[in-house]
């Protein structure tokens, strides 16, 4: 029964194989969302680019005023009885008559930056090397969803595995089981001792169902990550070299000196202290005078005629140079510049702090697959000593010459070299994907 149920169940499921959970973990939602950043900072490096063309408006304005009766004061000469101008004085005058009057302006607008103390040059290298740090994390988020993903994939392998053994265990109670019955009804055993094998069979049941139970768990765990359906049954296929013995990996120098060279943290890391470098430099730029060159050429008039029907009136062309010099505004320049070179020596130190971690953790991964490696070796020697001792004891008890006891210790440690194994040898994968991703393998574009 429990057989016909496993079969269906692997009948409706999905399989999937270790090269497609690579493929799909590079581009689940944590990476997508690197991406994402990753495209912020090159529009912004198109930003700061931006500076270096020329800006362009276009202004058109089309309006009128109305004025009503008013009492206004103007400037009118003074003249003396023979009409010969004295001087000039200011004089109310009423204005009985309402006026109104149009006004039309249409005008296009360049400005050119000519120089700003070399703050534009500064942005755009700055604004670049972000560019170039957000891409580094992007590929650091690709290894590290990349090695979830392979984690998750060998927790859902590790528990299939151990559902396979925890199933052949089962099939040696069944096999205990009726070995007592017949010796009983042979009138060579005993009854406690069909009782005895009735109990662990019943306990083996009991631990098969319960590692179904984590099966499903790791399938839903792994679905998750590569963004398919929670619900989605995946079977993982064992990769083609799992069965044989692991080989080893590089030793830690070697380690160490292949993730200088790979490893797109350090590459970030670099990029963000070249961004800290370049906003020194724009901090400073207010230090020095600001130059525009700027022409406008544009019509103007007061009513539609001739605004729009002679073109060969009310045209004018402004042009000139605009110099920007802010010689003191209360220190603000010269704090900006501190904080720069702060951020500059935060990122050194950050930057030296990181790459002192990375050399311990690349060490660190390289010790562990080693080590896990040996373990393998001692777990797969351990099962063939427990097989032989097995069935060294089921043979003692079909003589008559054991008991029920010694082929159950005898099954139990037998069944646990072999979940041992299992475990040693999905340690051994997951430390070595925790390996290359520490030494930068598998860095895609």
């Amino acid at each position: 029964m429990n057989a016909v149920i496993l079969v269906a169940a692997i009948t409706v499921a999905t399989p999937i194989t270790l090269e497609e959970v690579r493929a799909q973990s590079r581009q689940n939602a944590d990476v997508l969302l690197a991406q994402l950043d990753q495209e912020a900072a090159v529009e912004q490096s198109r930003a700061a680019r931006s500076a270096i063309f020329p800006q362009v408006s276009l202004n058109g304005t089309a309006g009128g005023a109305f004025y009503g009766p008013q009492r206004i004061f103007s400037t009118v000469p003074t003249t003396s009885p023979t009409g010969t101008v004295t001087g000039f004085t200011q004089r109310s005058v009423d204005v009985e008559v309402s006026s109104s009057r149009a006004s039309f302006d249409l005008a296009v607008s360049l400005q050119q930056l000519i120089y700003d103390g070399g703050r534009w040059w500064a942005q755009i290298a700055q604004a670049g090397a972000l560019e170039a740090a957000q891409a580094g994390q992007t590929q650091e988020r690709r290894l590290a969803s990349e090695l979830e993903g392979v984690r998750r994939f060998y927790e859902l392998l590790r528990a299939q595995e151990a559902l396979e053994v925890l199933e052949a265990n089962l099939r040696r109670s069944e096999e205990q089981l009726r070995s007592a019955r017949a010796l009983f009804e042979a009138g060579r055993g005993q009854k406690v001792d069909v009782l005895g094998a009735e109990v662990n069979l019943g306990n083996d049941r009991l631990a098969v169902v319960q590692q179904r139970a984590r099966i499903a768990d790791a399938q839903a765990q792994l679905a998750v990550w590569l963004m398919r359906p929670g619900t989605e049954e995946l079977i993982a296929q064992s990769p083609p070299t799992f069965d044989a013995p692991p080989t080893p990996g590089p030793d830690a120098a070697e380690a160490i000196a292949r993730a200088r060279q790979a490893r797109p943290l350090l590459g970030a890391l670099e990029a963000q202290v070249r961004a800290a470098e370049h906003g020194v430099d724009v901090a400073r730029g207010d230090n020095l005078p600001a130059v525009y060159a700027g022409v406008t050429v544009g019509r103007q008039g007061p009513s539609a005629d001739p605004f729009f029907t002679d073109p060969s009136r009310q045209n004018y062309v402004q042009g000139g140079l605009n110099v920007r010099w802010d010689l003191f505004n209360g220190f603000r320049t010269s704090s900006e510049v501190q904080r720069a070179q702060i951020a500059r020596r935060r990122a050194t130190v950050e930057m030296d702090q990181q790459c002192r971690e990375l050399e311990a953790e690349v060490r660190t991964a390289a010790v562990n697959l080693a080590t896990r490696v040996e373990a393998a070796a001692i777990a797969r020697a351990n099962v063939a000593v427990a097989s032989e001792g097995l069935a060294l004891a089921q043979a003692r008890y079909a003589q008559g010459l054991g008991s029920t006891l010694d082929v159950r210790d005898a099954q139990l440690k037998l069944t646990q070299a072999e979940l041992t194994l299992v475990e040693n040898r999905i340690d051994v994968e997951i430390a070595r994907a925790a390996l290359d991703r520490a030494m930068g393998r598998g860095v895609t574009p």
